[in-house]
């Protein structure tokens, strides 16, 4: 414990803190340079600035830092690039954050249920939680956001070949907190899992499955196997999918825009600036992906405590952390 802040102490090595990245366009996410061998604790030893010098860093390692743009260099002072959050920042967030969610859950609760009945008369009850975190608040809301020009660029470039748009580390970590990955099926759809650290191997075992995609278009196919011997079903006895769809216009995709809106005003209007003062970055775009996650977990725990969303399911059958989301351009 950190006897002058009551708090528990950040720990010295940003590797054992919790590693987020917005960079859909990624190549290679920074999350493993951050991990190898002493990076972590040369980047918490720089994250207000130091020289050279006072840091045990190697050409080597300062050259492959400089590249994925994790350290800034200043003459001879090197800097962490990226937004570093510890209990001194995310206690106050989280607090704020709490009190600001309770007038945006009242805005969502009624199409969430509304969104529930929907699932439940189609029969796919289980798919709530996807629907409603995975893609109202982690896909949707992003849309949104970009429209407005609000987050970062994701676009790669000559200067940043590896990832592009906000990275950064929070201690502590937010328990059961929920992220998705996209599997690209063709031209015309993603499968697209919400995951936890305790079902993102599953799911990506799943996602990648040989013919996972032929298997998902046939009516035929009841379940899926994957290569660990796993079992998800992937229809209903009657022939319909246990998989909801998105993205094609219907009343599943107006429901699910109808939670995402406020959410999205909130962030772009003034009531949003007590939450960024607590974020320590200079690029309000990237403090801006950085409540907005924070926020869109705090919204889903009060959703679950209300019993009007329901958790993640988290045992053999993850059928329930999978949509597809239809292209319509194509």
């Amino acid at each position: 414990m950190d006897d002058a802040a009551g708090e528990m102490s950040d720990p010295e090595d940003l590797a054992l803190w919790a590693l987020h990245c917005y960079c859909p366009d990624a190549k290679r996410t920074p999350h493993q340079v951050v991990a190898d061998g002493d990076n972590g604790r040369v980047l918490y030893a720089a994250r207000h600035g130091a020289p050279r010098d006072r840091l045990d860093v190697s050409d080597a390692q300062l050259a492959q830092l400089l590249e994925f743009r994790l350290l800034e260099r200043d003459g001879d002072r090197l800097r962490t690039a990226f937004p570093v959050l510890g209990v001194r920042e995310m206690a106050p967030l989280r607090a704020a954050l709490r009190r600001l969610a309770t007038p945006l859950v009242d805005a969502v609760e009624k199409p969430t249920q509304a969104i529930a009945a929907e699932l439940q008369r189609r029969g796919i009850g289980h798919s709530l939680y996807a629907m409603v975190f995975g893609y109202a608040l982690d896909l949707l809301l992003w849309q949104q956001l970009r429209a407005e020009d609000a987050v970062p660029d994701t676009a790669l470039t000559a200067e940043r070949p590896w990832w592009n748009g906000a990275f950064w580390a929070i201690h502590p970590p937010r328990a059961g907190s929920s992220g998705t990955n996209f599997y690209r099926l063709g031209e015309d759809l993603t499968l697209v899992a919400v995951w936890s650290n305790a079902t993102l191997r599953r799911l990506h075992d799943f996602a990648t499955t040989p013919r996972i995609a032929e298997s998902l278009r046939d009516r035929h196919v009841t379940a899926v196997t994957d290569s660990e011997g796993h079992r998800l079903r992937v229809r209903l006895d009657d022939g319909r999918s246990a998989i909801p769809l998105v993205g094609v216009g219907d009343v599943l995709d107006e429901l699910a825009f109808a939670v995402a809106a406020p959410v999205s005003a909130f962030l772009l209007s003034r009531a949003c600036q007590e939450a960024h003062r607590y974020v320590s970055t200079d690029d309000r775009t990237v403090a801006t992906v950085i409540i907005s996650h924070e926020l869109i977990w705090e919204i889903t725990e009060q959703l679950i405590a209300r019993g009007t969303c329901t958790r993640a399911p988290q045992g053999e059958d993850l059928t329930g952390l999978l949509f597809l989301l239809a292209d319509r351009s194509s």
